[in-house]
């Protein structure tokens, strides 16, 4: 007999049609949370208008998504990197199977059959065990940060938790599953899988006495808890802090890895003057007033806190948070409200928008390219253009008009001013 992958081997007849009916709502969410959170960012416009186009968004796609170049050079990132290329594989495959079983078998062919399926039970095998250790380093990573996290971090811990444990679930199952078969139904060529193959020995070890008898009912118990932890997964996919996985690669498609060289002018005065429509707005009060690139960026962040521990305002003190900064827009994105004035409820302080330098660092170490300098400056700018500015900041500003610089010095100085920042020792 020829090797070849027994789909549904080991449960009853039926269950191969009965299994799509149990994941129709489930799809049905999936598909609804999906349309609700896209429906209305234009995305084929956004990345046709992104840095270097569609080809420009592939290629950032290969190195940070793909790669996964700013989250590998981290030193916790490894967590990360398993549970990707794992659950990346496993999905692949969990494809592969549907592929092979649903649409060539009937037409007499199967693609899992042979030193093919060998290879590809191997591989999976391996992967398998890359996506379990993954998930262990990152739930213990998880429950060390957890005391540290902050009030408003906690739900999206809670939920990345959750993420992790049904995850994990599904990576033991499937070796348990993979291990019940090949204790129950021995075939020679079975140490190919070589993690189920272990569980299968490890399981004619313990020489369980009810094992040939209760095994077939244990399989099929454990086969559909799996079917049905992995089908709660996709449709929470949407609606969780899951969604960074569909809505990470799709903001790296949009936006560049970079800061910005310059800010951005909020109008161009001569075409004001050609129009004569002085009605301009230079800054944002809502999210409304944002780009829909960057109302869709805020999908994308999982509140890491990368951004955060490279912040020098927040080092130094100051009232900014670039993560609760983005998590809060992100917030009223979710809750569909978008014309809220967010400077005048309180929901983005003064404070908070001043600390920034914008450094841009927080940039460079967002791992799906989200740039929260670019919410801060419109928000900045609406504070100025309404005068909510403190003595020191009218100052600043007032001398910045005047001299072409902070201080208020007169040009014939800025030398001498120069000179002074530069060694202040040597100047008299």
């Amino acid at each position: 007999m020829d090797p070849s992958r027994p789909t549904f081997g080991l449960v009853p007849q039926g269950t191969d049609v009965l299994i799509y009916l149990v994941f129709a709502p489930f799809a049905v969410a999936f598909l609804a949370g999906l349309y609700l959170r896209l429906r209305a960012s234009g995305l084929a416009r956004l990345v046709a208008a992104g840095p270097g186009g569609l080809g420009g968004g592939l290629r950032r796609l290969l190195v940070f998504g793909l790669m996964q170049r700013r989250v590998a050079g981290r030193p916790r990132g490894w967590p990360h990197i398993g549970i990707f290329y794992g659950f990346a594989a496993l999905l692949a495959g969990t494809t592969v199977v549907a592929i092979d079983w649903d649409l060539l078998r009937p037409l007499g062919f199967r693609l899992l059959a042979g030193a093919r399926y060998l290879w590809f039970e191997a591989l999976l095998d391996a992967l398998g065990l890359v996506f379990v250790a993954g998930l262990l380093g990152a739930l213990a990573w998880r429950l060390v940060r957890w005391r540290r996290a902050g009030p408003d971090q906690r739900r999206m811990q809670w939920q990345f938790l959750l993420l992790v444990l049904g995850l994990l679930y599904l990576g033991i199952t499937g070796f348990v599953l993979e291990g019940l078969r090949l204790a129950l139904h021995p075939v020679p060529w079975g140490g190919w899988s070589f993690a189920g193959f272990r569980v299968a020995q490890a399981l004619q070890s313990l020489q369980a006495p009810g094992l040939p008898g209760h095994g077939p009912a244990l399989y099929v118990v454990l086969w559909w808890t799996h079917a049905v932890v992995a089908f709660t997964l996709i449709a929470a996919l949407p609606w969780s802090a899951f969604l960074h996985s569909l809505a990470g690669p799709l903001n790296i498609l949009v936006h560049p890895g970079r800061p910005k060289l310059a800010l951005d002018a909020p109008f161009d005065l001569r075409e004001v003057e050609a129009s004569g429509n002085f009605d301009v707005k230079a800054g944002a009060a809502a999210l409304a007033d944002l780009g829909a690139a960057q109302r869709f960026a805020l999908l994308a962040c999982t509140n890491c806190g990368r951004c955060d521990e490279v912040c020098p305002a927040l080092a130094s003190g100051t009232a900014l948070s670039p993560r609760r900064l983005v998590q809060g827009l992100r917030a009223s994105l979710l809750a569909g409200d978008v014309k809220t004035d967010l400077l005048a409820c309180g929901a983005l302080p003064a404070a908070a928008l001043w600390g920034c330098t914008t450094c841009a660092a927080c940039v460079e170490a967002c791992p799906v390219l989200i740039r929260p300098v670019d919410y801060i400056v419109p928000f900045r700018r609406e504070l100025v253009t309404r005068q909510q500015l403190d003595k020191r900041q009218i100052e600043f500003l007032g001398n910045l008009g005047r001299s072409l610089n902070p201080y208020g010095l007169p040009a014939t100085q800025r030398a001498r001013l120069a000179a002074e920042l530069a060694s202040p020792q040597e100047v008299p």
